[in-house]
């Protein structure tokens, strides 16, 4: 009896076992948007949430098709769960399968200033069994009214000084032992830039230039911290730092808007219901700190000797310096432009490795299918590293200088540790490139180049204070744009050890990892990812070193697809849409970069207004290009209203000036010299039509009939009248037959007719191979020009254009007598441009990038069902690109896309494809022709056969297979679990 108990028990846990191992449960766990596993402060400002989820199966091979068919969400206020544990919000059971953007469906709104936790569980087709609960998840919510709360509080003022660089405030106060403290909430503004203490501490410690970059008149952004754990009993001490950031007059000559200043309350409760506030007013002191000048572009002087280490404590006395009374200053809002205060709610800005979360890495859980053999090495520094450079080389060059190399170009600043006697001033240059050799010697000076730098002074100046153990120097309130850092005299010789570097930029996650076999496309994408993170400053910039960093528009709207595929960014995009909204004037019209402010025209580029065409389609495009990477019809409603406002205004100013006569700024910005432009107004044109065509789409979705009607008719107008004006009928191609001119054309819907389509793809295609199969493109044609050679037949051409290491390519950047790019060129020839400001860390050529997921890998995500089509090499050119292995992190998991060429040695014209499906999701996979003509002989899917040509499509092992006759595509329908296909031509 005792046996048989025993095996009982055994048998029991072995089946439990099992129907465990089946059971899901659920990860990345999101509350509107916000990752809630790399958000510690989790802040809610909407009083109807949405939630989102991913499922997790233990083994996707033999868990296949797994579907959920129900989700549970509860919620409860902290406060009630202290009483009598009652649910602000249960969901029941609900009979679905949507996991993404799942309403709070509540009867009553979340309230304001209240703490709350939540928690979700799912049941799944391939269990009987519900998931486990997730974790209570805590969160927050904001004051819904927070403009109104802030700017309605007479005791409450934005203080700072005109009188003396104020750049240190701090106020103690007391915190009375009546009751225990039940929250301790903060909301806090300090424009241009600001840092937070509290008690001698700083609070969130890699938050850096803080708030985001805004049109501070239109909309000043606020942070919140919760400080309930901080706050004691008894005497407290706050203390801020201010920076001058965009707010300075010094960033654009007489145009900015003035000094420093800051806005700040504090808001107590205690568990007996009392209440206390600590405010921004004139019971502060201040007095200028140890920064005696910053500025973004110039950098920043600071002497050390006036550090004051608790300047932020309880019961500091300053007997060296002189504390006065703050100014009560202006608010930086304009009430009749309807300014108002903003929580900011998109990630800050971060140095280190706190920048950079991770939902893909090569790691034994998603293992990549390439080997280290097949990728060479990577020029630069690894994402994965830490966000910490050290240099690799130092030496000193011609000048005397001390000289440190990163082997990275990025954007931040570096810690140095020097060791010397108080008052020993240390001067330190920042630049991205190195001098040229002299020509008639071809001697370098390996000294740094500045004249890329323009107006910028990139460099920072430190006064030692003495300390006989070594003092470390990092700025606080500059950023720069460097690979090189020069130090000028220093006390000590500085070794690779005193010089880190952290890598600064908006805090972001990385969702997408592309490898291939071929090296050069390899070190393009890590250039890429390289360049959009380090031009991720609030807003999407376009350089990081020159007296610029500026939101360009145009260069927003060419990368945000790639960069969506690489980064989770829709918070910081959808600022800055925001940002965008907030310059269009009354008559739709938009400016070229953003913000606006204080600039309506700036140095070297003249008027904000009118737009260019291309530049102005940031609107649309990005918010376009979020709706189809996250799904969210709300995006489209958000901005719908401005985009038929752009729209037109456009469409009034073409009825003044045709097609053929269409405003124009920067058309097709750069080709490369001494290429010339083609056709300005084709390419003004096309970013008018391309614009039409998306409020088409988007109307569309939305269900807006008499608009999509309306834009219809006027976009078949417009198109017959582009081929009339722009297409020459005697040499059967558009405009001067360039290549961007062919490409413009081709890239909008409806506009070239069929019966010349070929044409003008031969003409394409001709010039590219005259040009030694080269691109003449500038930024706008570049970024249509691989898909469309990709899409109509001319794949091996794209592959080998992108593979290209001579001038002008993507390769020469970095194969080149002059420079080894790690980032992106601003011109396809820097290093020799006639241009000497020159950025080489410019994003705006990145928009290749979304070719690499969405062609190379064909990864498509935009429709109800995952497409995945690679784009093959024919057999002649298959060793341009023989392997590739792709990782995207989706809304729904992970997504992985792998495949060898001719796997099999005994069998050619044959393709492994192994592909991940996450759960909840179901895909079409498709295989193409290896060579013109081909045929597929056999499917086979985990050494089974699925398909072979001598049945027909008599399938038993679960799949539904389509054959296209004309192209003889092949076509896989699957659910999710792991797959591994071989098909043979």
């Amino acid at each position: 009896m005792r046996c048989l108990n025993y095996c009982s028990i055994l048998l029991i846990c072995v089946l439990w076992s099992i129907i465990d191992a089946r059971r899901p449960s659920l990860f990345d766990v999101r509350i509107d948007y916000y990752k809630v596993e790399t958000t510690q402060d989790l802040i809610i400002n909407n009083p109807r949430p949405r939630f989102s989820w991913k499922i997790r199966v233990l083994d996707n091979v033999s868990q296949r098709n797994v579907q959920q068919t129900v989700y549970q969400i509860q919620i409860q206020s902290i406060k009630i769960i202290q009483r009598d544990n009652q649910f602000a919000w249960d969901s029941k059971r609900v009979v679905s399968s949507q996991s993404i953007y799942v309403p709070y469906t509540g009867q009553n709104d979340l309230l304001p200033s209240t703490y709350y936790r939540f928690r979700v569980r799912v049941w799944t087709t391939n269990s009987e069994e519900p998931s486990e609960w997730t974790n209570w998840i805590q969160f927050r919510t904001t004051i819904f009214n927070l403009h109104e709360y802030l700017t309605k509080n007479n005791a409450l003022l934005w203080i700072g000084s005109t009188k003396i660089n104020m750049n240190e405030l701090r106020k103690e106060f007391m915190v009375p032992n009546v009751s225990p403290i039940k929250s301790a909430i903060t909301y806090i503004s300090g424009i241009g830039y600001y840092e937070f203490y509290l008690n001698g501490n700083k609070v969130d410690t890699s938050r850096k230039l803080d708030p985001g970059w805004t049109s501070y008149e239109k909309r000043t952004l606020v942070a919140s911290f919760d400080l309930t754990a901080n706050i004691t009993a008894g005497m407290n001490a706050v203390g801020v730092k201010l920076g001058n950031g965009w707010y300075s007059p010094e960033q654009h000559g007489k145009s900015g808007y003035g000094p420093p200043r800051l806005i700040f309350s504090l808001s107590i409760l205690f568990e007996n219901g009392n209440e206390m506030q600590v405010l921004s007013d004139q019971t502060w002191t201040g007095r200028e700190g140890s920064i005696k000048h910053d500025s973004i572009y110039n950098g920043e002087m600071y002497d050390s000797r006036n550090d004051r280490p608790n300047w932020a404590r309880v019961g500091f006395n300053d007997s060296f310096s002189l504390w006065i009374m703050p100014e009560s200053m202006p608010s930086p809002l304009n009430s009749s432009l309807n300014g108002s205060l903003i929580l900011q709610d998109m990630l800050p800005i971060r140095a280190g490795p706190d920048a950079l979360n991770f939902e893909v890495m090569i790691d034994s859980q998603q293992q990549s299918y390439l080997n280290h053999e097949d990728i060479d090495e990577i020029k630069g520094a690894k994402l994965t590293d830490g966000g910490i450079l050290k240099p690799v080389a130092m030496w000193i060059s011609d000048s005397g200088l001390q000289t440190f190399d990163l082997g990275q170009n990025i954007a931040g600043w570096c810690r140095l540790r020097f060791r010397g006697p108080s008052g020993f001033g240390v001067y330190i240059r920042y630049g991205e490139a190195l001098t040229q050799p002299v020509v008639s010697t071809n001697h370098s000076s390996r000294n740094i180049y500045t004249e890329n730098l323009k107006g910028a002074a990139a460099s920072d100046t430190y006064v030692l204070h003495g300390d006989p153990i070594g003092e470390i120097y990092e700025p606080t309130f500059t950023i720069h744009g460097f690979r090189y850092l020069s130090i000028f005299d220093p006390p000590n010789a500085l070794t690779a050890d005193d010089v880190e570097c952290p890598f600064v930029h908006s805090e972001t996650t990385l969702k997408g990892h592309f490898a291939t076999s071929n090296p050069i496309i390899n070190q393009i994408q890590h250039n890429i990812q390289w360049t959009q993170l380090s031009n991720l400053m609030s807003v999407p910039t376009d350089c990081t070193e020159r007296d610029e960093r500026r939101g360009w528009l145009g260069d927003a709207a060419l990368t945000v697809d790639e960069a969506l595929y690489n980064f989770d960014l829709i918070k910081l995009y959808q600022n800055f849409l925001n940002l965008i909204v907030d310059d269009q004037l009354d008559n739709g019209e938009l400016p070229n970069f953003v913000p606006v402010g204080n600039y309506p025209s700036a140095p070297y580029w003249g008027p904000n207004y009118p737009p260019d065409p291309n530049w102005a389609s940031a609107l649309p495009t990005i918010t376009w290009k979020i709706y189809r990477h996250y799904s969210d019809i709300q995006i489209l409603k958000d901005y719908y209203d401005h985009i038929i406002a752009h729209i037109k205004y456009f469409h009034g100013l073409y009825n003044t000036t045709s097609l053929a006569n269409f405003t124009v700024r920067y058309a097709d910005w750069v080709p490369p010299s001494p290429e010339p432009m083609t056709n300005r107004g084709l390419i003004g044109s096309f970013g008018f039509l391309h614009d039409i065509n998306l409020l088409i789409e988007m109307s569309q979705v939305l269900g807006k009939k008499e608009d999509t009607d309306t834009y219809s008719i006027l976009y078949q107008k417009l198109a017959k009248e582009f081929h009339q004006v722009f297409y020459n009928t005697s040499q059967n191609f558009y405009a001067d037959g360039m290549q961007a001119a062919q490409i413009l054309a081709l890239a909008l819907p409806d506009v070239v007719p069929a019966n010349v389509r070929d044409a003008v793809l031969n003409q394409l295609v001709t010039d590219i191979n005259q040009k030694g199969k080269h691109v003449t493109t500038g930024i706008v044609s570049t970024a249509r020009i691989f898909p469309i050679l990709s899409d109509n037949g001319h794949h091996d051409l794209a592959l080998e254009l992108i593979s290209s290491i001579t001038y002008p390519s993507y390769g020469y950047m970095f194969n080149n007598p002059y420079e080894n790019a790690t980032t992106l060129w601003e011109f396809w020839n820097s290093p020799v441009s006639e241009r000497e400001v020159s950025s080489r860390n410019q994003a705006m050529f990145g928009s290749v990038g979304a070719w690499f997921y969405s062609h190379l890998a064909g990864i498509d995500l935009s429709s109800n069902m995952i497409n995945i089509r690679p784009r093959m090499a024919s057999e002649t050119k298959k060793h341009l690109m023989s392997k590739l292995d792709c990782q995207l992190s989706t809304l729904y998991g992970l997504v992985h896309v792998s495949y060898t060429r001719d796997k099999c040695d005994t069998v050619s014209n044959s393709i492994l494809l192994r592909v991940t499906i996450p759960p909840n999701r179901r895909a079409r996979v498709m295989f193409e022709p290896l060579f013109v003509g081909g045929q597929c002989k056999t499917l086979i899917e985990s050494n089974k056969i699925i398909w072979s040509s001598d049945v027909g499509t008599v399938n038993d092992q679960g799949f539904d297979i389509e054959k296209d006759s004309t192209t003889g595509l092949m076509t896989v329908y699957t659910g999710s679990g792991q797959y591994e296909f071989q098909a043979l031509w």
